[in-house]
């Protein structure tokens, strides 16, 4: 006779171990994602280290166009890059840093513009600034076939802001004092030259009150740092992309900043050209 099975009609579980209330596992509650670290951020750029936040060694409009250049080609080479460490996260962050930057960059110009200066302080900054363009376009002219004189304009037209400018008048005008023999075949006057001396002068006064401003001074803060920040980051690709195409040169040549090296080669000209000639003894006379 086959045993029969009792069940239990009582509803719930079936099985022969009684739950216990303790034992119901509790709902789980789903953690809330962990905020990816924006290193573009204004927070992020004022929490780094005092040094980036030095005037930048590249004019701002070249470093932006440099940025994406450099974006555009490490993102055609990503899949060999990405075996030596540069991942695609790397160069989608320059181009963030490269769009930032410019983003920053005009909010500095903006905040600038609204620092409080009079009329004719306003006047006397635009002439300066045309004056400054034009001192240097002359320069880039008349001593085109001059590499210590074109590394000396490039160091000149650097950085940005009225007390920049200021220094930019007195600079060009020693500038223009060592090359005077140049200026034969540009449109640049004794008179300009004058000018430059006394604009610079007149806007002491107009600088001090740009630089006192919080909201330009931060915002000039900000643009140096973001400036730096992405350019750490560049160095880091540039130099993955050399090495990663150091068996292929041209390819490998790319990835270098166009700016420096060509200031690189003016100043190694410079002072190869500065460098004393040692003239040999002559043989002792047997």
């Amino acid at each position: 006779m086959p045993l029969t099975r009792t069940v239990n009609n009582t509803p719930g579980s079936t099985s022969s171990k009684a739950r216990s209330p303790s034992k119901t596992p509790a709902a789980k509650t789903r953690r809330p994602a962990a905020e990816t670290h924006d290193p573009t951020t204004d927070e992020a750029l004022l929490a780094l280290d005092p040094g980036y936040a030095s005037p930048p060694d590249i004019p701002l409009s070249v470093a932006e166009r440099e940025l994406t250049s450099l974006t555009r080609l490490a993102g055609a080479q990503q899949a060999r890059l990405s075996k030596i460490g540069i991942a695609a996260d790397k160069v989608a962050l320059l181009a963030r840093f490269a769009r930032r930057l410019g983003a920053i960059e005009k909010a500095w110009q903006k905040a600038r513009g609204a620092v409080k200066l009079t009329s004719a302080q306003r006047r006397l900054r635009d002439e300066a600034e045309a004056l400054d363009a034009k001192l240097v376009a002359g320069g880039r002219w008349g001593c085109r076939n001059d590499d210590a004189a074109q590394a000396e304009l490039s160091r000149i037209a650097e950085g940005s802001g009225l007390a920049d400018t200021i220094q930019d008048l007195r600079d060009l005008v020693d500038f223009w004092a060592d090359h005077e023999g140049a200026l034969g075949v540009t449109d640049i006057t004794s008179k300009d030259l004058a000018r430059a001396s006394a604009l610079a002068d007149a806007l002491e006064d107009a600088a001090a009150n740009e630089a006192s401003d919080a909201s330009a001074a931060q915002a000039l803060e900000l643009r140096n740092r973001a400036f730096w920040a992405a350019d750490e980051l560049a160095r880091e690709i540039r130099e993955g992309g050399r090495y990663a195409f150091r068996d292929q040169p041209k390819l490998a040549a790319k990835f270098v900043s166009r700016y420096r090296a060509s200031v690189k080669r003016r100043s190694y000209r410079k002072t190869k050209a500065n460098a004393p000639v040692t003239v040999p003894e002559p043989a002792p006379e047997v």
